[in-house]
């Protein structure tokens, strides 16, 4: 009994072999954890494959939304994925805005809607176990993952106006007008100016720091409200040394006038922060562009005063004033923005009052002498608008689209239906035509004659009548707004084919021939003179109002018609035609976003 004892109690301080022991025992759990590992490993690995597929075909799926669903299955496939793992797809908004939280930022859509800018894809998918199984009841885990991908598209274009073509004095007139207070530019700092390009991003930047740059989100700066010598401020800070000079005679003199920022670039989403922002930074003008933006952000209460030296035989003087509309609301210098973005110009007017060389009508009969002709026409131009109704960013093909707009001239008055110019003789109010529009029945009759009476009557002395006032009214409509498509295509934009020119120009030699013609022109002696031409007077003011017609038609057109060809040239008008430049095409890159 001693002896079993003393052979349990050795067994159990025995040693040896202990080692073998525990390691057999815990090579079982280390073997069990390896094999654990690998298939953490592998979920991993698929894991990530996963979201690496999710990702592609989100990207794939962007860059045409309309088909986003068979982009993205197109782009499973591609990568070995059957298209059931495609767990679902949303389009929508994504605002690349620090000001919004990351939670917010995605607004989901229906596809189509031309706001949309993003696609989110979610995708599921079977992990399979390898040694986990002998664990599990299950020999797979479900995986899943999302990705986020966005690109917003949008174009930068100008519309023509008339003040881009107005020459440095006429330009000093409409900064004196808008500012008030007396600019004069020089001619060398206006060609510095021409010639020198600004950045609008770097501007738009500058005016923020001026602002004090109090949002997180850059491109609110689009949406605030600055004023002319910060514009000025900022335009010399961005500049060249060598052209920052040539702002001296601005600097200062906007003062306190107010101006809306978007009166230089307008019409993004600024919700759409960074993205809104680099676009801006895409854009370049000259120098020149942004004097003349802050011009035209005023109607022009006082009229642009024009002397006119115009060679056209049988004119003797010529003189004319410009009147410019209020810009339309949100409609900048540059227009930016996605699908459905419109820019806006303003209606113009122009008096041009001519004095013609008497001798053009010939004889309006024995005894009837013309002692002064003069006529005071009319012209106002429609304003325009251009619509983008298409940004393409899918095709990098040549022939393929890049942007389609829509233009059209806005019908200038209710009285002219769709008529996009009109020319009158006559006389208007002079609020009326700072005001605007002119409608034929605002028209007045207007002095155009002189006539000096002379009745020989025998045995006796000659009878002279003199100041006899013919009084003349006329009005035509000229054109139609009829809405035109301009396409440009990749290759335009990398040719730099940008300028388009729409309507049609050849419009004002039959429209003064119309507005001449007696069908439209009415005639008259000046009321309260019938007692000078009663009597033995009468057949001869009949007979001058007899011949009168066909002798202003026959007579006046063709200098008219030259007259009124320099004044709309040096106005910078075109009548009926307009011109849409392509600023800029912007795809943003295909981005991941959370």
């Amino acid at each position: 009994m001693l002896t079993k004892w003393r052979f349990v109690i050795g067994f159990a301080r025995d040693e040896s072999g202990a080692v073998a022991v525990v390691v057999s025992l815990l090579l079982t759990v280390l073997l069990g954890c390896v094999a654990l590992g690998v298939d953490v490993a592998a979920l991993y690995r698929e894991n990530a494959n996963l979201q690496a597929d999710a990702d592609l075909a989100a990207m794939s799926a962007v860059r045409n939304p309309v088909v986003a669903t068979s982009r993205a299955q197109l782009s499973l496939g591609r990568n070995k994925r059957e298209a059931e793992t495609l767990a679902g797809l949303e389009t929508g908004r994504y605002l690349r805005n620090p000001e919004i939280a990351r939670d917010q930022r995605f607004t989901p859509l229906a596809v189509g809607n031309p706001a949309v800018n993003a696609v989110r894809v979610k995708l599921r998918d079977e992990g399979p176990l390898y040694f986990a199984r002998i664990l599990s009841e299950g020999d797979h885990v479900d995986l899943t993952r999302s990705a986020m991908a966005i690109r917003t598209g949008a174009a930068s274009f100008s519309l023509d106006s008339n003040i881009v073509r107005l020459g440095r004095r006429d330009l000093n007139a409409a900064l004196s007008q808008s500012l008030g207070s007396e600019i004069s530019i020089s001619a060398g700092d206006h060609a510095a100016l021409a010639g020198a390009s600004v950045n609008i991003g770097d501007l738009l930047a500058q005016l923020d720091q001026l602002a004090g740059g109090a949002s997180r989100n850059p491109a609110a700066i689009l949406d605030a409200q600055t004023t002319a010598n910060h514009v000025f401020t900022a335009l010399q800070r961005v500049l060249p040394a060598g052209a920052a000079g040539s702002l001296g005679a601005l600097m200062g003199a906007g003062g306190v006038t107010a101006l809306d920022v978007e009166a230089l670039v307008g019409g993004i989403d600024s919700a759409l922060g960074l993205t809104a922002f680099e676009f801006t930074s895409d854009i370049k003008v000259s120098a020149l562009d942004i004097v003349k933006a802050v011009a035209s952000v005023n109607q022009y209460q006082q009229e642009l005063g024009t002397d006119l030296a115009v060679t056209v035989p049988g004119v003797t003087s010529v003189t004319a004033r410009l009147a410019v509309g209020e810009p339309p609301a949100r409609s900048g210098w540059v227009g930016l923005g996605e699908k459905g973005v419109q820019l806006h110009r303003a209606a113009v007017r122009v008096l041009t009052e001519v004095s013609v060389d008497p001798n053009l009508l010939g004889s309006l009969g024995v005894g009837i002498s013309v002692a002064s002709l003069n006529l005071p026409v009319y012209a106002e131009v429609a304003g325009s608008t251009a619509t983008l109704e298409e940004i393409s960013c899918v095709s990098s093909e040549p022939e393929a689209l890049a942007a389609r707009f829509s233009t059209a001239s806005k019908p200038i008055s209710p009285e002219d239906g769709t008529s996009i110019a009109a020319l009158y003789l006559g006389k208007v109010d002079e609020e009326v035509f700072t005001g605007g529009p002119i409608s034929a029945s605002a028209l007045k009759f207007a002095d155009i004659l002189d006539l000096t009476l002379r009745i020989d009557l025998p045995l006796l002395p000659d009878i002279v009548i003199g100041g006899v006032t013919i009084q003349a009214r006329s009005h035509v409509a000229v054109g139609q707004s009829q809405t035109e498509i301009i396409r440009y295509t990749n290759a335009d934009v990398r040719n730099n084919r940008l300028v388009r020119h729409f309507g049609s120009g050849e419009l004002l030699g039959t429209a003064i021939s119309t507005l001449l013609s007696p069908a439209h022109t009415e005639i008259r002696v000046k009321p309260g003179q019938e007692g000078l031409i009663s009597g033995v007077a009468a057949p001869l003011v009949a007979t001058a109002l007899a011949v009168l017609p066909n002798r202003l038609l026959g007579a006046l057109a063709a200098p008219l018609d030259g007259v009124l060809d320099t004044v709309l040239d040096t106005a910078g008008l075109r009548l009926g035609e307009g011109e849409l430049t392509l600023q800029g095409h912007h795809c943003e890159a295909i981005r991941l976003v959370q």
